[in-house]
This record gives C-alpha cells, structure tokens and sequence, in this order.
C-alpha cells in the first residue's frame, strides 16, 4: 500500500486542517462556517492522484476504449444510440473530448475532476465533521472506487446533485439530474426512490425493508430470471450467468452494515431527536447500501457490490452524524473504535482482499503530464 499512503496522508492532515480553520460550534454539533483553502488543496492531491493513474482495475480497459475512438466530426445526436444500457451521454462527452484533442490522459483527469469536486462539494455541504468524513471517504472505499469504474462514478456524482436538488425542494431540478445521471450509466435510475426515504429510521418501514432485502437474498437464485428481465428493460447484456458466482466477502458486508448496527442501537435517541430529511435520508440510503451488499453475498460480488456502491457514499455522511450523537460518556470511546476497525478494513481490503493495491497500480508524474502537452519548464 505504498503508492497508497502519500495520498491518504495528505488527505487526512488537509482535512484536518480544514476541520481546524472551520468554526465549529460543540453544542450544535455542526458547523457555523467551513474553511475552503485548505480543502481545495485537498480536493486538487486528491483530483491528481485519481487523473494521474495509468492503470489500475479497470482504467485500462477504459483507455483501450477512449484510443480507439477516431472521430473526424462530432456525431449528431441522431446518430448516437440513445438507449439507456448503452451510456449515451458517456459516450458523446467522451466523442466530443477526443475530437477537441484531449489525449487518454486528459480524458482520466477530467472525469477525476468532475467525480471528485461533486463528492467532495457534497460532503463539504452536508457533513458534521470534515475530518471523520474525508476518513471514511478513504477507509470505505469510496474514493478509490472513482480510480476504477468512471462511468458508475460520474453517474453516482451527478446523482448527488438530483440528492441535492430534492433536499432544496426543486423537485423538477431533481428529476433531469437523474435524467442526466442515468444516461452516463443506467443504475442512477435507483435515486428516484429518494422520495421515499425521507421517513424516520427504525420506524416501520425499516423492518418492513430489511425483511424484504433479507428475502431477497434467500430467495435470489429463484428471481434471477426476473431480474435478468429488469436489467434488459434498462439496456443491459446480463444471462442468469452474470448473477451466479462467488459472493460479496462478509467483512465487507459487515462494513457495510457498520453504521446499521450503530444505528440499531441509538434507534430510541434517534426517534426522540427531532432529525432532519437530509439525516433521515443519508441514513435510509447507507441502509440500502448494507441491503444490497446482503443479498450480494447470495449473488456474485462484482455485479451487486457495484449496485451497492451507488450509495456508499452516504456512509461519510450517516457515520459522523451517529457519532455526534452517541451519549458524551462513550462518544470518544465508540469513536475511536470506528477509527481503528475503518483502518484495519480499509488495511486489509488494499493489502489483501482486492490484490496488493500496488501491484495493481501504476501512474505518471504531474511534471510528465505537463510536459506531454509541450509545456517544459527547464530547458537545457
């Protein structure tokens, strides 16, 4: 985990300098005003790591993709293939970029870009502790997610902004985001249940919820043909094949369903508080995330972890929101236990459980990237 440590080191001590240059006020729990210097740099290391990369998971096949595009005109758009499975809003950016010029790496940096702004934008927004947040960005995946599957990614991004434009009541806003989201990659789609989720956890529909994600599971190889069926009304290739194989690691579904079990147990503070939409909803969607990673151990890991990792990102949300809220006796306690089980997983899955992160990994430096659009700074 080399290549990994420099990027994750900067994050965290940017990020706490951030927390440490915001004026945050105890008794509410929240902040009053949020530095911006100190996290811009941040998000800049953060850009260039992700828009450096030359390889890593699926970045190659992505590059493999984006070189072989030659185009001579930008297409029409009745000339682009429109249906949803086949990602036609990805496809005409990445058909404009290349005919503007922009190389394969350009083509990384700039969707790096876009994902991490809007995630960190998001974060920045709604979040109780910077710190804790940027943490579990990293500790849960999340991040190193955007070094893999950019078209899922960008999507997961612009469906943030719909989140957001439901939180602020622009109902209309928040549909054509969705539109837009859906378009870079079909599951976006899943966000219009938003409206839905706005309900207080452990309430009814909760149970209700988990005893249908808990059926789902037990009974997925008998609704493979069905769901075989819905994934093709979204334009997707999927056999009942693509759902069978080995199932998502019970750690990571453990990890998954961390903040869950947290929840379970404050669940008498949390119906007594008078909490928020956007803290019933960041909870109600890091549920989800546990409920799909459940049924992924039934299924095949690759395909459901992926479904699940749509809303993985509302763990850096719902996690500190829990935590500022445990009783004040046991807060540090349950806090720093948090902490050190988020390293020991975040430790085992890139040193072990995905393949040693640095055998996978490979980039250039800022100055080659520069100097491969003829800017050279010293000349000899």
């Amino acid at each position: 985990m080399l290549e990994l440590l420099p990027i994750t080191i900067f994050s965290f001590v940017f990020a706490a300098f951030s927390h440490a240059h915001s004026k945050y006020k105890k008794e509410l729990g929240n902040y009053e005003t949020k530095d911006k210097l100190f996290y811009f740099i941040m998000a800049l290391g953060m850009i260039l790591f992700v828009g450096l990369r030359t390889k890593y998971n699926d970045t190659e096949t992505y590059l493999e993709i984006y070189d072989y595009l030659t185009p001579n005109t930008i297409p029409l758009l009745h000339e682009i293939n429109w249906n949803i499975g086949a990602n036609p809003a990805f496809n005409l950016v990445n058909w404009t970029i290349k005919y503007l010029g922009f190389s394969s790496q350009d083509f990384l940096m700039l969707y790096a870009g876009v994902t991490i702004v809007i995630y960190l934008w998001f974060i920045k927004k709604y979040t109780s502790n910077i710190w804790l947040s940027v943490f579990l960005l990293f500790t849960t995946g999340t991040y190193l997610f955007s070094l893999a599957a950019i078209k899922q990614c960008v999507s997961i991004a612009f469906s943030l902004v719909a989140v957001d434009r439901f939180l602020n009541k622009k109902y209309i806003s928040f549909i054509i985001w969705i539109i837009i989201a859906s378009l870079f990659h079909p599951y976006a789609i899943m966000f219009l249940i938003v409206p839905l989720l706005v309900y207080k956890p452990w309430t009814k529909a909760t149970y209700i919820s988990l005893i249908a994600f808990g059926i789902a599971g037990i009974f997925l190889q008998r609704m493979l043909g069905t769901i075989v069926d819905i994934t093709t009304l979204l334009g997707e290739e999927y056999n009942i094949d693509s759902f069978s194989g080995d199932g998502v690691n019970p750690l990571r579904v453990a990890a998954c369903a961390a903040p869950m079990i947290l929840s379970f147990f404050m669940q008498k503070y949390l119906k007594a508080k008078k909490t928020s939409p956007s803290e019933n909803l960041f909870l109600n969607l890091t549920f989800l995330n546990a409920e799909i990673m459940f049924v992924g151990l039934f299924g095949t890991a690759n395909y459901f972890a992926r479904l699940a990792n749509y809303f993985l990102i509302f763990q850096c949300l719902s996690i500190p929101f829990l935590l500022n809220n445990v009783d004040k006796k046991s807060r540090k306690t349950v806090t720093f236990l948090v902490i050190v089980l988020y390293l020991i997983y975040f430790y085992y899955q890139y040193a072990f459980a995905n393949g040693a992160f640095d055998n996978n990994f490979d980039s250039i430096s800022f100055l080659e990237y520069i100097k491969s659009h003829g800017y050279i700074f010293i000349k000899k």
